[in-house]
């Protein structure tokens, strides 16, 4: 009978050293406490599909504009992250744009940083009208979700008679996001 338990847990022990299981072999159960420390740490990954920021701002082209950004957030327990898309509208141009932002606490600060496109209308502020631009932009907000915006873009295409100057773009603004 000694023989017959000792070769049976000498084959179980091949078997799963192999990979497989042994029949009848049962598995040791995993105390607790290991699993609790395997559990604390491994990342945990809360991403979801959520609205990252949006906003009232005035400046440069858009004058008066209004934003909004979504996309993938990620709240973590030090960390928010977002990889969002955003759209502004304003009195003087449109843009969209994607990009990345990260919060700094609970008081709604942060910073991103996007690029995109921006299509100019009749008027707009320190621009010239319907042209179309490409670049990027960083925003922070500094307390509350107030903050702004800086960015530089270049213009897409060629018009005849367009100085060096027209071809850029430097975006600015100053608002109100959340």
């Amino acid at each position: 009978m000694r023989r017959t338990r000792a070769w049976a847990t000498a084959a179980g022990a091949a078997a799963l050293l192999l990979g497989g299981r042994a029949a009848g072999a049962q598995e040791a159960p995993t105390p607790v406490a290991v699993a609790a420390a395997a559990t604390a740490e491994a990342p945990d990954m809360r991403w979801r599909a959520g609205q990252c920021m949006g906003g009232l701002t005035y400046g440069a082209p858009f004058k008066v504009a209004l934003s909004y950004g979504g996309g993938y957030v990620y709240e973590g327990d030090r960390w928010d992250l977002c990889a969002m898309a955003v759209a502004k509208v304003g009195l003087g141009a449109a843009g969209a744009s994607v990009g990345i932002a990260k919060s700094f606490g609970s008081l709604g600060s942060g910073a991103a940083i996007t690029g995109g496109l921006i299509r100019t209308f009749g008027d707009p502020l320190n621009a010239t009208a319907r042209r179309s631009y490409a670049g990027g932009s960083a925003h922070l907000w500094a307390l509350l979700g107030i903050g702004g915006e800086i960015g530089y873009y270049v213009r897409i295409g060629s018009e005849a008679g367009d100085s060096a100057r027209a071809k850029r773009l430097f975006v600015w603004s100053a608002g109100f996001g959340f």
